[in-house]
């Protein structure tokens, strides 16, 4: 399928519910920040908010607590009765601390005091509500009909799981979007194939798309690669250097390897999230920039914030829109077709000619653990195309002694990771059984909805229904 093939994707539209046109008018310019081509409705009561909802695609409410109709926790409940689905965030210049929990409980996203919150406050809520109304819609793999094709970021990519076809949509969502996009994964899943799709899929495309592994560089190398440096600004700097985010405009920056950014950096990262601004190493003036940062990591973002290495508000900034790219022994089904294509792009490029993969060698291909993902397998397949004779049919005996022997191992226990997962998704679902609606099920687990619905999507399950 061609790179313009795309899925037809929503225009995000935002409904603003506020009396005071002043504040109004402030919030759609922080919507408008995050996404130019947001449709905004603004109301000032209650009431033509619900009739709002009930007749147009919404995709987020961002409100007030004190209407002329309405006040307080009676107006989220009553959005939450008319539109559980839709993402709330509270914007309001009274409350207290009591009723943002309150709030937070009853599935709120995001709860922004007027008088208090600097403007990044209010732009980083609303960019956050901003993703979540993105992803409205693809909470499961399911939700990807057989009959909607996404468009293939590369002829080596193959989607015939669920899960997979699932990323596929989101990416083609993220294309369209301007919110960060963080991409979770593990080593050779595709994650730099997928984002130089996000950037060729979007409004961007034109402009450039620049990628540094931030794992690659010393911190003094990464910063001054990053944010540009001035002359003299430390021994070798002979002239200014830009930096990458001036360097690419208005298009895609690409951080791989985001969790191996030092906090120096990260500190600088969050300005420019937080401000689209850069301050060159040794400059005393910043440098506003427009780049979109795609960033992606093969480590546990939220294990690295709670062990003190990744800051907790950089996460939050770079994970509005997170897409997590399955293993690929989870997906053992792809193991077959993606052998067979690297078998034919490896034969044209060495110009030879295998008698191609037997069953029987393909059965073990699919069996074997794959720990470096598609990546593992590529070089297997490129391997295999240099060793075996012209016209000669690849059997298991030709294949590398780890993944041919694999058959004979015993099979592995499950990591205790994978097993605490199965053993919270039992119990998520023997509530969601027990009690009449998802809101009751978080409320006995001790989460809000929001969270309960975030937990599901982590574990692979369906967020539809109650």
């Amino acid at each position: 399928m061609g790179m313009d093939s795309l899925v037809s994707l929503p225009r995000l539209h935002v409904l603003v519910i506020d009396p005071d046109i002043e504040e109004a008018a402030r919030v759609r310019q922080a919507i408008m920040a995050v996404e130019d081509d947001a449709r905004v409705t603004v109301v000032p009561r209650l009431g033509a908010a619900l009739a709002a909802l009930d007749g147009a695609g919404i995709g987020c409410v961002v409100t007030e607590l004190d209407l002329p109709d309405c006040h307080g926790l009676d107006i989220l409940r009553s959005l939450h009765a008319a539109r559980p689905d839709v993402p709330v965030v509270v914007v309001t210049g009274a409350g207290s601390e009591e009723i943002a929990v309150a709030a937070m409980k009853l599935g709120v996203a995001d709860y922004v005091r007027k008088r208090t919150a600097a403007p990044a406050d209010l732009s980083s809520a609303v960019r956050s509500a901003a993703g979540r109304a993105v992803l409205s819609g693809l909470d499961e793999p399911a939700a990807a009909p057989a009959s909607v094709a996404p468009a293939l970021p590369h002829p080596d990519f193959v989607a015939l799981t669920p899960r997979m076809r699932h990323v596929l949509l989101l990416v083609e969502r993220a294309a369209q979007s301007r919110v960060p996009v963080l991409l979770e994964g593990e080593t050779g899943t595709g994650k730099e194939l997928l984002a130089r799709a996000i950037h060729a899929r979007g409004p961007r495309r034109q402009a450039s798309l620049v990628v540094q592994n931030c794992g690659a560089l010393s911190e003094s190398l990464l910063e001054s690669e990053l944010f540009g440096h001035v002359r003299g600004a430390f021994t070798g700097a002979e002239r200014d250097r830009a930096g990458l985010f001036v360097d690419a405009g208005a298009g895609t920056i690409f951080l791989d390897e985001i969790g191996e950014a030092p906090l120096s950096v990260q500190v600088k990262l969050l300005r420019v999230l937080q401000h689209g601004e850069v301050k060159a190493v040794g400059a005393d003036r910043t440098h506003a920039v427009r780049a979109r940062i795609v960033a992606a990591t093969n480590r546990t973002l939220q294990a690295e914030v709670d062990a003190g290495r990744f800051r907790r508000d950089l996460y939050y900034r770079l994970a509005v829109f997170p897409i997590r790219i399955p293993p690929l022994r989870h997906r053992a089904a792809e193991v077959a077709p993606l052998a067979t294509r690297f078998l034919e792009r490896f034969e044209a490029e060495e110009r030879r000619k295998t008698g191609g993969l037997a069953p029987e060698t393909l059965d073990l291909l699919a069996r074997h653990g794959w720990p470096g993902n598609v990546r593992e397998l590529e070089h297997e397949v490129h391997r295999l195309v240099l060793t075996v004779a012209n016209d000669q049919r690849i059997r298991p005996h030709h294949l590398a002694p780890a993944i041919r022997d694999a058959a004979r191992r015993p099979a592995q226990a499950a990591p205790l990771a994978t097993l605490l997962a199965r053993i919270e998704l039992a119990l998520i679902r023997q509530r969601l059984d027990a009690l009449p609606t998802k809101t009751a099920a978080a409320r006995s687990l001790g989460i809000t909805r929001e969270a309960l619905y975030g937990k599901l999507r982590r574990l692979g399950a369906s967020t539809r229904g109650r």
